[in-house]
């Protein structure tokens, strides 16, 4: 039998019932007491493992709501333009990358806003760096992608290409060729580019969780809206073989309806909602608004969850319609229909999500990340309803968090301080009315994710019964109102009741 007796800690909860305790009592990977030293040690048997948290901070492990491993994970062996400030900039690092073996040559986390020529960069321009092999660029969104025109070639984009639905081929003025810049095509290009040899995959996907790890997080929810029997089939695979020590809640792609079991592997892989992407074209929605709601009603009538990708006030809007629809047809208490991102909140919309009992799972990262990109972009009469945090939570919205990994780093705390910062990377602050307090962004990473993934009965809070997902902190408090993360660092973590620190890697900086 396995014991552990976490004393002298600061323990935050997330149990309404008791927020604070100073020990854990834990058996066979489960919470047998939570409360004071004397309640702890009664809870367990013999002499178990003693941890002297000396008076640092004991929260539950966290739960990202909102990622993508395996893009991630590629992320990781791909040129990083996150820094670039320029298209030469960008040409420079494609160029040094480009020097290596031949193939396919992957670059991510270019931001146009940010680059002295306020545009996208063209084929011509990844030609110039790179001319002989193929080259896919893609943007910091996730959602948009710039391919040479060798890369062009190899994914069969021509003159004579239609769009898909729900993607965009820009082309150029005059001569109608693509310019490089894709929108919304992922799955054109996936079918494109060759697929990365497991060995390989299997050594990203090991650093991506690791990193993960490093953060506090035990528990991600893969959103990818691709997901079907063969994502399935792998994550299994990568738990199975210890390149995937994480918890996976598995997104099934709208497309892939059916196909998913419930749980593999012990249940540490368990089926998740079912992904619905709603973008907006222009003055357009796609999915439009009927096909939307028919979605939704397919979801909702197999009993199954829906998180509809929905980002603009357009776009929320028609999610909780489709919602609502589909609740009206069939009442189901207890859905937790999900809308992934919610950037920018309609006027007047958050009562009628709290009516709904609609999950928001949005990404407080992004007010730091992408906030001088809002500022640009959004008059300032529009900004009242962007990441409106303390008007959902005022309406009564559960809200949960995450990442969106690769677009942020997984990294709950600097989460958690944009949420209550309300800054951007330029120091500018972006709707600083809906400004929350630490503890309440902490637990959107607890609490809240575990109800957004139907895991409350298993993890987000330290409660009797409760897997014992915990993570120690180097601070005695990291949830006053004045928190900003910095000098805040994960010290130890457990998924349950096992030790899951990862070592150190002085080339990855969290703080």
């Amino acid at each position: 039998m396995n014991q552990l007796l976490f004393l002298n800690a600061r323990v935050l909860t997330m149990d309404p019932a008791r927020r604070r305790a100073e020990a854990i009592a834990v058996r066979d990977g489960r919470i047998a007491a939570v409360g004071s030293s004397a309640e702890a040690r009664r809870a367990l048997d013999g002499e178990p493992e003693r941890i002297d948290c000396a008076g640092q901070q004991l929260l539950p492990a966290f739960i990202d709501a909102h990622c993508h491993l395996l893009a991630y994970a590629a992320s990781l062996r791909s040129v990083d333009c996150t820094g670039a400030r320029s298209i030469s900039d960008i040409q420079d690092l494609i160029r040094a990358g480009a020097a290596g073996p031949g193939g396919w040559l992957r670059a991510y986390g270019y931001e146009e806003t940010a680059l002295a020529e306020r545009r996208h960069p063209t084929r011509h321009d990844l030609d110039a760096a790179a001319p002989t092999r193929p080259v896919r660029l893609i943007h910091r969104s996730g959602h948009a992608s710039v391919l040479n025109s060798q890369a062009l070639r190899a994914a069969g984009i021509s003159i004579a290409t239609e769009e898909p639905p729900g993607g965009f081929i820009d082309r150029e003025i005059g001569s109608g060729e693509p310019s490089g810049l894709l929108l919304g095509m992922e799955r054109t290009l996936e079918r494109a580019v060759p697929r990365t040899p497991h060995d390989v995959l299997a050594a990203s996907v090991l650093e991506a969780a690791q990193r993960f790890l490093r953060a506090g997080v035990t528990v991600i929810q893969d959103a990818t809206h691709t997901n079907g029997r063969a994502e399935w089939q792998l994550f299994a695979r990568l738990i199975e073989e210890g390149s995937l020590p994480l918890d996976v809640v598995l997104m099934e792609g709208i497309d892939h309806l059916g196909e998913l079991p419930e749980t593999a592997c012990g249940g540490r892989l368990r089926r998740g909602a079912v992904k619905i992407m709603v973008h907006e074209l222009g003055d357009e929605l796609a999915p439009d608004e009927a096909e939307l709601e028919r979605m939704v009603w397919e979801v909702h009538a197999a009993g199954r969850q829906a998180a509809v990708h929905a980002v603009g006030s357009r776009a929320v809007a028609a999610a909780a319609a489709a919602i609502e629809a589909a609740l009206k047809r069939s009442p189901r208490p207890g859905h937790r229909h999900r809308i992934e991102h919610c950037s920018r909140l309609p006027a007047g919309a958050a009562s009628m999500l709290a009516a709904l009992g609609i999950v928001v799972v949005s990404q407080p990262s992004f007010v730091y990340e992408r906030g001088e990109r809002y500022l640009q972009l959004i008059p300032e009469s529009e900004r009242s309803g962007l990441y409106a945090f303390r008007t959902l939570r005022a309406a009564g919205v559960t809200l949960a968090a995450g990442s969106d990994a690769p677009v942020t780093a997984p990294d709950p705390l600097r989460s958690a301080a944009a949420a209550v910062q309300r800054r951007t990377a330029g120091g500018r602050r972006l709707a600083a009315e809906e400004a929350v307090d630490y503890g309440e962004a902490l637990e959107w990473w607890t609490a809240g994710a575990a109800y957004a993934g139907f895991l409350s009965d298993q993890s987000g809070s330290l409660r009797p019964g409760r897997r014992a997902d915990l993570v120690l902190f180097s601070s005695e408090s990291i949830e006053a109102p004045s928190c900003t993360a910095s000098g805040v660092s994960v010290r130890r973590v457990w998924r349950a009741g096992q030790e899951v620190t990862p070592p150190l890697d002085p080339a990855v900086e969290h703080r």
